[in-house]
């Protein structure tokens, strides 16, 4: 049968990572910053006097569920429930084993650890509804009478490797091939082009390489507002022990894109489950007429369909034209946002949220017997 643990504290994250790590191989999620040490990691740093929760399901001490909560205060007053992220990268979703996402009893024992959640309202910004997980989740929600509202935030660009480079490359828009010709041409006017992509880095590797993307970073328009990496306290330090730590397990990767001493641009990326999680991209404006992104992405790419254990490519971020130049498929980004069983107050401010986020801003208010209006499956 079974039971449910929780988790109340950084340390008992952190002490519980075998089992955590173990649950997210074994779940839908392929990003490695759901393991347990990014997100305790994250925690340390932007949220340590947060109120921490984590509901695990768990049968004969093998995990099925593990939902990863922090307290907030929505609009200044509210507190609720939401999941462990902001803007820096982070991963901290729902994780469902995949073997379990149709065994009601589990879902019976999710429904009796979410009506004794501390918040009366929760709001899970990394919903993925075309995902098992999440549906499992909003299966469970409308079973147990939890009055939830499921929007379709953006859409995201996920990228199949099928490992033939030319073939894939001949598939892209004459337009597109064209210019990508034309940009290699006139960088290689200015001087050696060297593209490298850095994986399987130690963790004693990776401070000079990230300090050679940040900067790069901070040449451009990000710098001059104030707003890179470099300019914001303790991000810098933030992101070189994340890097640090994905280092120590093979799941880091940089790409950087050189024009003689100059770097032209870079990618942050880490690799789970055989998918390449596209995190943060930026380029030298110096190189600017020459879209040093799409030539980064164009040798990056090749390098990837020449990787057999690569999959795929998730752009994380919203559909852009960047994106869609490279044709990838799209997937559905939500929030789900649910009022604890039992409680009027989570029930009216779900209701209130309504009527603020509702069909006046052209997002659809959607409930879990809807679902396939978002996933496009029942």
């Amino acid at each position: 049968m079974p039971t449910i643990i929780r988790l109340n504290t950084i340390a008992e994250l952190r002490a519980a990572a075998p089992a955590w790590n173990d649950l997210w191989q074994r779940s839908d999620c392929t990003s490695p910053l759901a393991r347990a040490e990014p997100i305790a990691a994250w925690l340390a740093h932007f949220a340590p006097t947060n109120r921490f929760h984590a509901l695990v399901v768990a049968d004969e001490g093998r995990w099925l569920v593990a939902l990863p909560l922090i307290g907030r205060r929505m609009a200044g007053v509210l507190r609720a429930g939401a999941l462990p992220c902001n803007a820096w990268p982070s991963g901290a979703t729902l994780l469902w084993d995949a073997t379990a996402t149709d065994d009601p009893g589990v879902g019976e024992t999710v429904s009796a650890g979410l009506a004794r959640l501390p918040w009366p309202l929760v709001f899970l910004e990394a919903a993925m509804p075309a995902r098992a997980s999440w549906q499992a989740l909003c299966r469970t929600l409308t079973a147990a009478d939890m009055p939830c509202d499921l929007r379709t935030r953006w859409k995201v660009g996920r990228l199949a490797i099928e490992h033939n480079w030319p073939v894939a490359f001949g598939h892209l828009s004459h337009k597109h091939c064209r210019r990508i010709s034309t940009s290699l041409s006139k960088l290689a006017d200015r001087g050696e082009v060297c593209f490298k992509l850095h994986a399987n880095l130690s963790p004693n590797e990776v401070e000079p390489l990230l300090r050679q993307a940040l900067e790069t970073e901070d040449r451009g328009w990000k710098g001059a507002a104030g707003t890179s990496i470099l300019r914001t306290p303790g991000a810098a330090e933030f992101m070189l022990a994340q890097a640090r730590c994905l280092a120590a397990e093979g799941q880091l990767l940089l790409a950087f894109l050189d024009c003689g001493q100059r770097n032209v641009a870079f990618c942050y990326g880490v690799l789970g489950k055989g998918v390449f999680h596209s995190f943060k991209i930026g380029f030298d404006p110096f190189f600017a007429t020459l879209s040093p992104g799409h030539l980064l992405q164009y040798h990056l790419l090749q390098e990837l369909h020449a990787d057999p254990q690569v999959t795929a490519v998730d752009y994380i971020g919203e559909m852009t034209e960047y994106h869609a130049s490279w044709r990838p498929e799209v997937y559905p980004f939500a929030r789900l946002a649910f009022a604890r069983r039992g409680s009027m107050l989570g029930r009216a401010a779900l209701w209130g949220f309504q009527q603020m986020k509702g069909p006046s801003e052209g997002i659809p208010i959607i409930t879990p017997t809807s679902l396939s209006a978002v996933t496009g499956h029942p």
